[in-house]
């Protein structure tokens, strides 16, 4: 795919690509985040530290591998039992090869201990970590994937993260390119990783270490068998005990005994070898070595019973078994403080004891079991000492039961794992914001796997568990501050960008049935329904609801259990739309199946797909799409990502799912979708094969619409070679207009594709055409620091200062991105340096944003206007200030940048200075006399960003410096109420022991205090009223410190402002009181909390008229019941929609009109948008609801 992309520079074990697009350091850290790929080099480093120089070495000169080394690429099997050092050869090999720089090598090691490290998936996931990103950028395939994925909502399937390293390795020379794995049993798809692999045609050189051969129709250039090595291993064996005996002080005779005698007894078996050491050690004297020779553990089995024998004579004994448990069951590793967290939680008691942790463990680790059993690497990760161990606890059971040593049953273990998770959690009971991830080391990983170790305990054994009975205390209340603390640390539902979030919104928690039901815990589910404790068909979260949530998991039982309770099977809504189309995006057949028993509607419109057919066959399931087909599922339905099903398997490159579709009459030029049609998705995307069936059944080649508007643009965009010269045989149109590019040139051009542009060019591409995203082509170019494409479309006359694009000029472009060798072939092309226009005004604070070290001088040096106004800044300063680029500035402040120039999103340097915090840059700019107290800007002046921003020194420098504390302006009117509004604490009391007045009214929120109130900042609540904030002020987006309070549900700071006299029936703002604005959003404890204290429960004014109605407009009916019982007028009329019953039928909520209407509400009453609340209903469509007035005496006129 990228092999005629010349602008590629690959340099040994990575690739340095100049097609960054815009990209900095947090874009590139999101794709490296959104891979998630496991990290081999823990294995690596672990083996580098453990290898005793020169062991191994053998294997270098041995003819197999010197034949692979220098042969034609294909596999090397290394082949060995457990512990025969398999390992060790593989990091011999792989350092052999990293030291030829000629040679590009990457390695994976397969290991049972840690989950993630046993899939294919998490092999290719490594694998693109390692071949296609860098600190500077990412490969263009990777970065189109993790497009495809929208930005990393999604997750790519194995087989996308395959095709991307597929795509990605063909940027390279594979003849020179190395892979090594480690453990390939130690893979439960070893034979999936296979099949894979085979797309590169046999082009890669791979050593393999196994137990065993996997079958493969890849090329085997020979195997290595290690039991015919034992020369070799002796050799090893010999070098090894010199190492590890050389301290000791003993006679040749004894020491060649030790050597005869572990060397016969390892049977090949290096680790055996290496566990028999430790216990030499422990002998002191020549008689107690030679007893121990004697009595030697033959097997590595042996070893580990001796090692479990002495756990039961050992004080240690609990703490022992649950670290066993753990290490041969947990999902993730475990750090020494997880460990430490682990042994802290009292199972007897059901309680965490933070006093009981040790601060020591690392030292003690080996007092608590042997360390043939568990090892301590560099990165203080804790794990099974070896794959042998972890194979010996799970299958020598029956042995261990026998000799009475210990059942490491694994449902009981998940049982035992379960409850210490849980009893962990339970913790986490109060408002504080808690440091979870520094302060609370096994949290997240509590949080997020209890349920699925609950998941792998069976019922039977959960029924007479603790773990049961704590299950269900979390679980039983939505408002209940654990349940809650639960989410925030890990939300189940959360994708791979989030992390803890101590401020989530309890409104944005879900009810525990959706969570249980997305995470399959049936016996949670089963209770939650049985007992009547939850709404099966609540509707809410990512995924819509429960039976959505489980379908999306693939839980099939769960899915039963929530139909058998009366699931809704066609609710709409979600991130799928309903639960056919969550279940046809798994691929799942045996669930798709279940739904269409239960009567799902086949072609149901809506959701990311648009219909359950084109969501099976983006998966590529071709049975899932046939039984959907089957059910007569519309092959030409419109919506979704793709617009029509045939556009997704044409994305997805699904030969076979094209055929089935254009064989029930799928229409091929059908418009809508990403890419506009089948036939552009499959340019962009798949192979030529692809494109030609789409075209021998009448594709129209110049089909407009999409994200790159034709097919031949998609093409370009994406370096499809043979797509684009298919396109052109068929008279595609080479300059079309539209899409994301303008034009397939600039696509090209964008992308690097010096060879592609060639082509285009050839066939008569205008180079100067203008449009798309870069303007023109050079200016695409220029963006991404294609030289060489440059260098092409100047030689083809391209104008150099054409005013176009994102940037304004193809310079500007290049000074963006700190791209100097573009920058200085624009000059030497007579580029204008001082050219106006584009995102940041000119070329020079284009560069100064990023404070580029040689982009900057280099167009100072060309006499670049260091004040030229304009732009995203305003000016060069403003622009290196707002990223802190010291040197930038200085170099700017050198070349009389004026320090005072107004103007651009910050209004001065100082400011923007000031809200990044950089202490040494607001100086910088002081000492050059910027001005303290200068208006304008985001924040109205330097002081106030600073104090949003909580930079406290920076704060005491401005103050020292005379800039005035209460000076008014900018979005949050005063520093105080900025500082106040983010619970800047330590600023706010900085800026008031500096006298800053307290009660200073403007700004967002009217006044610091009911700033702080919105966002639930009690401790800086509680510091404002101490210095006489005024508590019930008013004016400001909530109108009163109380009422912002209440909109938000913050029960703790509500409570201080009521002991400190607020108005709990003050009349103000959008909900025109607290009441009100608490029952809109639908927080229960604030409106019993507010009514408690005498809150008026029919006061009238606000949006909504009352609280009864703004409640019923949102469909609370929790809140409602609330209202009801104390007595709300349910006939109030007013409010936007006039009165409850209307604002509830609007919603279009049965339940809740039910409710009203057998609390008398009259059906009848006149009033609000439409009039009664019949009208509201027909108007909404809801024939229920229509049925359900009527038969309550509607009077129809």
């Amino acid at each position: 795919m990228f092999a005629n992309a010349s602008d590629f520079n690959v340099n040994n074990s990575q690739f340095i690509i100049n097609n960054y697009d815009s990209w900095n350091d947090n874009d590139v850290s999101a794709i490296q985040s959104w891979l998630k790929a496991p990290d081999p080099s823990t294995n690596f480093v672990a083996a580098c530290d453990k290898r005793t120089a020169e062991t191994g070495e053998w294997i270098l000169s041995h003819p197999q591998y010197v034949q692979w080394c220098q042969g034609e690429p294909g596999i090397l099997w290394i082949l060995g039992k457990a512990g025969s050092g398999k390992t060790i050869l593989s990091t011999t090999i792989f350092k052999h090869l990293q030291a030829n720089p000629a040679l590009r090598c990457y390695y994976y090691y397969f290991d049972n201990r840690d989950k993630t490290k046993t899939t294919a998936r998490g092999l290719f996931q490594s694998l693109l970590l390692q071949m296609a990103t860098t600190s500077d950028g990412v490969h263009p395939a990777l970065h189109a994937q993790f497009t495809k994925c929208k930005q990393g909502v999604m997750e790519p399937t194995t087989e996308d993260l395959s095709t991307t390293l597929a795509a990605v390795a063909q940027g390279q020379d594979l003849s020179s390119v190395f892979l090594v794995l480690d453990a390939m049993d130690e893979c439960t798809e070893a034979n999936d990783v296979f099949k894979h692999l085979v797309q590169l045609k046999d082009s890669l050189s791979i050593a393999v270490t196994s137990r065993y051969l996997v079958e493969t129709s890849y090329n085997v250039s020979g195997n290595i068998h290690l039991d015919g090595a034992q020369d070799a291993f002796q050799e090893d064996v010999l070098k090894y005990l010199q190492d590890q005996l050389g301290h000791r002080k003993l006679k040749q005779e004894l020491f060649t005994e030790i050597v005869d005698h572990l060397t016969q007894g390892s049977q090949g078996q290096f680790y055996w070898v290496a566990c028999q050491i430790t216990a030499l050690e422990q002998c002191k004297t020549p008689r107690a070595i030679k007893e121990a020779l004697k009595a030697l553990p033959k097997t590595l089995e042996d070893i580990y019973i001796v090692a479990i024998k002495r756990i039961r004579e050992s004080k240690h004994g609990d703490d022992a078994w649950q670290l066993l448990r753990w290490l041969t069951y947990a999902f993730e590793p475990l750090s020494i403080d997880k460990v430490a967290d682990i042994l802290a939680v009292d199972l007897k008691g059901q309680i965490f004891d933070a006093d009981a942790r040790s601060l020591e463990l690392e030292t003690v680790i080996y007092d608590i079991l042997d360390s043939t059993l568990i090892s301590v690497n560099a990165d203080s990760i804790v794990q099974l000492a070896h794959n042998s161990v972890k194979e010996f606890l799970v299958q020598s059971q029956e042995q261990m039961i026998l000799t009475g040593l210990i059942e490491m049953n694994e449902q009981l273990a998940h049982c035992t794992i379960c409850q210490t998770c849980l009893i962990y959690l339970t913790q986490f009971d109060s408002e504080q914001k808690y440091a979870f991830e520094k302060d609370y080391p096994l949290a997240i990983y509590a949080a997020k796997y209890w349920p699925a170790h609950m998941k792998r305990t069976g019922k039977e054994i959960l029924k007479g568990e603790p773990a049961k009975n704590l299950a269900v205390a979390l679980v039983k209340d939505q408002s209940q501050l654990q349940y809650m603390n639960w989410i925030r640390i890990h939300g189940p539902e959360r994708d791979w960008r989030a992390r803890c979030d101590v401020d989530l919104n309890p409104k944005e928690i879900q009810p525990p049935i959706y969570y249980m039901a997305y995470e399959g815990v049936e016996f949670i589910v089963e209770h939650l329904l049985g007992q009547e404790m939850a709404d099966v068909n609540v509707q809410g979260g990512e995924y819509g609801n429960a039976l959505q949530a489980a379908a999306v998991q693939s839980n099939k039982d769960t899915m039963q259990l929530l139909l058998k309770y009366k699931a809704d099977v066609n609710a709409q809504g979600g991130h799928y739309g309903n639960a056919l189309q969550a279940a046809a995006a798994q691929g799942n057949k045996e669930t798709v199946e279940l739904l269409l028993e239960h009567k799902a509607d086949v072609n149901a419109q809506g959701g990311l797909y648009g219909n359950a057919l084109q969501a099976a066959v983006f998966q590529g399931n071709k049975e899932t799409v046939q039984l959907l087909l089957d059910h007569k599922a519309d092959v030409n339905a419109h919506g979704g990502l793709y617009g029509t099903a045939l556009q997704a398997a044409a994305a997805q490159s699904m030969k076979e799912a094209i055929q089935l579709l254009l064989k029930h009459k799928a229409n091929v030029n059908a418009q809508g979708g990403e890419f506009g049609n089948a036939l552009q998705a499959a340019a962009a995307q798949s192979k030529k094969e692809t494109v030609q069936l789409l075209i021998e059944h009448k594709a129209d080649v110049n089909a407009q619409g999409g994200i790159y508007g034709t097919a031949l643009q998609a093409a370009a965009a994406h370096g499809k070679k043979e797509n684009i010269q298919l396109l052109l045989n068929h008279k595609a149109d080479v300059n079309a207009q539209g899409g994301r590019y303008g034009n397939a040139l600039q696509a090209a051009a964008a992308q690097g594709m010096k060879q592609t542009a060639q082509l285009l060019i050839e066939h008569k591409a205008d180079v100067n055409a203008q449009g798309g995203r870069y303007g023109n082509a050079l200016q695409a170019a220029a963006a991404q620091g294609m030289r060489q494409t440059a260098q092409l479309l100047i030689e083809h006359k391209a104008d150099v200062n054409a005013q176009c694009g994102h940037y304004g000029n193809a310079l500007q472009a290049a000074a963006a991105h700190g791209k100097k060798e573009t920058v200085q072939l624009l000059l030497e092309h007579k580029a204008d340096i001082n050219a106006q226009g584009g995102l940041f005004g000119n070329a020079l604070q284009a560069a100064a944003v990023q404070g580029w070290k040689e982009t900057v001088p280099l167009l100072l040096k060309h006499k670049a206007d260091v004040n030229a106004q304009g732009g995203l800044y305003g000016a060069a300063l403003q622009a290196a200030a707002a990223q802190g680029m010291k040197q930038a500035i200085q170099l700017l402040l050198d070349n009389k940048a004026d320090v005072n120039v107004q103007g651009g999103l910050y209004g001065t340097a100082l400011q923007a200075a000031a809200f990044q915090g950089k202490k040494a840059t607001v100086q910088l700019l002081l000492e050059h006399k910027a001005d303290v107290n200068k208006q304008g800007g985001h924040y109205g002046n330097a002081l106030q960003a600073a104090a949003f921003r909580g930079k406290k020194e920076t704060v005491q420098l401005l103050l020292k410096n005379q800039a005035d504390m209460n000076a008014q302006g900018g979005l949050y009117g005063t520093a105080l109420q900025a500082a106040a509004f983010q619970g800047q604490k330590a600023t706010v009391q900085l800026l008031l022991e500096h006298k800053a007045d307290v009660n200073a009214q403007g700004g967002l929120y009217g006044t610091a205090l009911q700033a702080a109130a919105a966002q639930g900042m009690k401790q800086t609540v509680q510091l404002l009223l101490d210095h006489k904030a005024d508590v019930n002020v008013q004016g400001g987006h909530h109108g009163s410190a109380l009422q912002a309070a209440s909109a938000q549900g913050m029960m703790e700071t509500i409570q201080l402002l009521i002991e400190h006299k607020a108005d709990v029936n003050a009349q103000c703002g959008h909900y025109g009181n607290a009441l009100q604005a608490a029952a809109v959003q639908g927080r229960k404890k604030t409106v019993q909390l507010l009514i408690k204290h005498k809150a008026d429960v029919n006061a009238q004014g606000g949006h909504y008229g009352s609280a009864l109605q703004a409640a019923a407009a949102q469909g609370n009916k929790v809140t409602i019941q609330l209202l009801l019982k104390h007595k709300a007028d349910v006939n109030a009329q007013g409010g936007e929609y006039g009165n409850a019953l209307q604002a509830a039928v609007a919603q279009g909520n049965k339940e809740t009109v039910q409710l009203l209407l057998e609390h008398k509400a009259d059906v009848n009453a006149q009033g609000g948008p439409y009039g009664n609340a019949l009208q509201a209903a027909s108007a909404q469509g809801k024939r229920d609801i229509v049925q359900l007035l009527l038969e309550h005496k509607v009077v129809t006129l």
